[in-house]
């Protein structure tokens, strides 16, 4: 089956973004921190990570999309992130399954081809890995929730490298700072973050005792490495 050739290239115009002043700062941090705790999107136990680490905290950044107000903050965050690539940007590949809904709505209000990649292909259908089509040669920047260690981004990377695209960014809300992204850098991939998880729980203890317990905060105290 032939894939339909995209014939004109739609590139990365910056008329396209919003002024927001201060998004990174200490204040908007802080923001952002009291959003995720106040929805239970930072969650504290013992859970198992993508990456086979144990962590004892859990960032469910896929209940974003379930508050609409929420969901339009963090939009503006990423476009936030987008506003800073030199490069021009062709399309965006949201990473499945988390990376999905804000690439989508991105690509939307940005015009830009949104893509979606998986870890491998689909084991029926077309058995595709990378759903959706953009110009041979186009910079996509992929788009997902977090990274830990970076590993489990490299299978999308080059699942996109073969189709054509050439891939040199990687934009995430939150890095949980947990890796020195070895194979990422290898690959001359930089990586764009909002915020780290250092940040967010320096902010976390800002938060007033009836938003964050005091026995949550020891908790960070406790654990946290920073």
């Amino acid at each position: 089956m032939h894939k339909r050739k995209v014939t004109r290239k739609i590139s990365y115009n910056r008329s396209f973004f919003i002024f927001l002043s201060n998004m990174n700062s200490e204040s908007s941090i802080l923001r952002l921190s009291e959003m995720l705790v106040e929805r239970s999107i930072l969650k504290f136990g013992t859970f198992k990570l993508k990456s086979g680490l144990t962590s004892w905290f859990y960032v469910d950044l896929r209940l974003i999309p379930s508050y609409p107000s929420l969901f339009q903050y963090i939009i503006s965050c990423y476009k936030e992130l987008l506003k800073e690539i030199p490069d021009d940007i062709d399309g965006l590949a949201g990473v499945a399954v988390a990376g999905i809904p804000f690439s989508s709505v991105l690509g939307y209000e940005l015009s830009l081809p949104a893509l979606i990649v998986r870890p491998q292909p689909k084991e029926h259908g077309l058995k595709k890995q990378v759903e959706g089509i953009a110009e041979k040669g186009s910079n996509i920047v992929i788009i997902d929730d977090l990274i830990t260690t970076g590993g489990s981004k490299i299978p999308s990377i080059t699942a996109l490298e073969e189709e054509g695209y050439t891939v040199r960014h990687l934009v995430v809300l939150i890095d949980r700072s947990e890796g020195e992204l070895k194979e990422l850098k290898e690959k001359g991939i930089k990586i764009h973050s909002y915020a780290t998880i250092n940040q967010i729980f320096e902010a976390c203890l800002k938060l007033s005792d009836n938003i964050l317990s005091i026995e949550q905060k020891d908790l960070i105290r406790k654990n946290w490495k920073n």
